[in-house]
């Protein structure tokens, strides 16, 4: 990987955990948001988002994300809300590479599907929240990524054949 940070966003369930550590691929270092957050706090973002509170929650985040930042060469995959702070979107375009991996409302439906008690934004009315959570974040990505990959019927190894086909790896 040439010098700088890559950012993966995206909805949950879009594949940015997955793709990211095919990409680093034991050559580059990795770092998941979430599961270090979840590993710092020794709690799980779920009983995070229940214990403090969305936008405390979001605070966290920011924080952390701000602090990973600094560091060099290393791909990221961040939480789906990671967008919504104006501060992280400046560090997503100025601090690095950003990916945006597009998956269709319709496709994340199906991927998360089985998982929704595991994702506290959709513990309640989920259909419904999916569709305005997407709605809500889908301009934010678009604004905050350098590139854009529609990964619906895309496995992970032909995604990171894309990106390193573009970053010239």
């Amino acid at each position: 990987m040439k010098s700088g940070n890559i950012f993966l966003i995206g909805m949950m369930g879009a594949g940015k955990s997955t793709v990211g550590e095919l990409l680093a691929n034991n050559k580059t270092s990795f770092l998941d948001i979430d599961n270090e957050l979840e590993k710092i706090t020794d709690m799980s973002i779920i009983d995070m988002f229940n214990y403090y509170g969305y936008d405390r929650f979001r605070l966290m985040e920011s924080a952390f994300f701000k602090e990973c930042s600094k560091l060099n060469q290393f791909i990221f995959s961040t939480g789906g809300g990671i967008v919504e702070c104006k501060d992280n979107q400046g560090i997503l375009k100025n601090n690095g590479f950003c990916i945006f991996l597009d998956c269709s409302l319709e496709e994340l439906k199906k991927r998360i599907k089985k998982d929704t008690n595991q994702r506290p934004l959709l513990q309640k009315n989920y259909y419904l929240t999916i569709d305005k959570i997407y709605n809500y974040r889908y301009a934010l990505y678009k604004t905050c990524s350098h590139l854009t990959i529609n990964v619906n019927d895309k496995t992970p190894e032909q995604i990171v054949l894309q990106i390193n086909k573009h970053l010239n790896v």
